[in-house]
């Protein structure tokens, strides 16, 4: 399924994606909370994954000019109690809002579309600009785990509290 928001095309991954999200998981500045940088093969079987789940990924583009900005998914969270929102965009992107643009709608389509209650975000505790991000569109930290050898802050979002509620 494809989104829209003011900006931003959101799109399920294609083939020719591959070498942009090759770029994303290079980048130091991108994955400094995410594990560090990937190598190209774990990136390949990364992007087939991608590939194969087009219902709970997307790639991010500029809706003026359909250049690359990132990537947004939808997927269970660690705990395995709720969905997970997760997104990584280039750094060049970061700061411009897109990034809030991409996550309100994608949170949008799992309240709307995908029926969802509750939906999870978990990022590295030193992470401020992405914590920002989360609490700008209403999430609430929930808890705090060591994970990945980090603290790390999840945080949570209710159908009702974003005003998805149907009465």
């Amino acid at each position: 399924m494809t989104m829209q928001s003011a900006r931003c095309v959101l799109a399920p991954p294609a083939a020719e994606d591959l070498n942009n999200v090759k770029l994303l998981y290079g980048d130091e500045q991108v994955r400094a909370y995410l594990g560090g940088t990937r190598e190209a093969t774990e990136v390949e079987k990364a992007f087939a994954d991608m590939l194969e789940n087009p219902d709970g990924c997307w790639v991010i583009r500029q809706q003026n000019d359909g250049e690359f900005i990132g990537t947004i998914s939808l997927d269970l969270h660690h705990d395995g109690e709720a969905l997970e929102i997760s997104y990584q965009l280039l750094p060049e992107f970061w700061g411009r809002g897109y990034g809030t643009e991409a996550v309100r709608e994608v949170i949008r389509h799992a309240f709307r579309n995908l029926g969802q209650e509750r939906l999870l975000a978990e990022t590295q505790a030193a992470n401020t600009a992405s914590r920002r991000l989360l609490e700008r569109l209403g999430m609430k930290e929930e808890r705090r785990v060591k994970r990945f050898g980090e603290k790390q802050v999840i945080y949570s979002l209710s159908r009702e509290s974003f005003g998805m509620d149907e009465s």
